[in-house]
C-alpha cells in the first residue's frame, strides 16, 4: 500500500512540474483568447499524424494558403451537427487556395475514422490523441474553428460551437483579405 501512495504522489508531483514548466515557457494565453480580442497572432506549431492518410501533416507545409483549422471529437454532439456543413464548405473552397484541416483529440483512431466516413469529411484530418495542442490554441471545448491567413497568422474570427456556413465563409473571406 505504501508503494502505491508513493507512486501516486510522484505522479501528481510530476504533473504539477509539467504544468509549472508549461506556464513558465508558454506564450501566455492561448491563441483563441488573443484572436477573440481582435489580434492577429502567429499560428502555433501543428505537426501531427494524419487520420485520413499515411504520414504527418504540418501546418508549416501549408504556408501561402488560407487554412481553416477545426478542432473536433467523434462523440461531440455539436461536432456532429456541423461536420457535413464544414465538409461541404471545404469542398466549395478547395479550388480557391483554401485548405481545411481537422484536428481530432481524445478519440481512438477507429472512432475518429468512423466519424470521418459517417459525415463525408474528406479534407485532411490529423490526430492529437491526448489533446496537447488544445492549450497552445486556447481550445476550451469542441468544436472550435480558427482561420489562418497566407502569412501563417491566426486571424479573427474564432468560432466556438457549431459553425454555420455563413460564419465559415465570412471567416475565409477575412483571412483571404488579411
Amino acid at each position: 500500500m505504501r508503494y502505491v501512495r508513493v507512486a501516486v504522489v510522484t505522479a501528481v508531483l510530476g504533473l504539477l512540474g509539467l504544468l509549472v514548466w508549461d506556464v513558465a515557457h508558454g506564450n501566455g494565453p492561448g491563441v483563441a483568447q488573443k484572436v477573440d480580442k481582435g489580434r492577429k497572432v502567429a499560428a502555433p506549431h501543428l505537426d501531427l499524424p494524419r487520420l485520413d492518410a499515411e504520414g504527418r501533416l504540418s501546418l508549416a507545409s501549408l504556408r501561402g494558403k488560407v487554412v481553416v483549422v477545426n478542432f473536433w471529437e467523434s462523440y461531440c454532439i455539436p461536432c456532429k451537427q456541423e461536420a457535413r456543413r464544414v465538409a461541404e464548405t471545404a469542398r466549395r473552397w478547395q479550388d480557391r487556395g483554401v485548405v481545411f484541416v481537422g484536428v481530432n483529440a481524445f478519440d481512438t483512431k477507429r472512432a475518429a475514422r468512423a466519424y470521418l466516413g459517417r459525415y463525408d469529411v474528406d479534407y485532411p484530418n490529423i490526430r492529437d490523441g491526448v489533446g496537447t495542442t488544445f492549450g497552445r490554441w486556447g481550445v476550451t471545448g469542441v468544436p472550435e474553428t480558427f482561420f489562418i491567413d497566407r502569412r501563417g497568422r491566426v486571424v479573427p474570427p474564432h468560432i466556438t460551437g457549431p459553425a454555420s456556413t455563413r460564419e465559415l465563409e465570412d471567416g475565409i473571406r477575412l483571412a483571404l483579405k488579411s
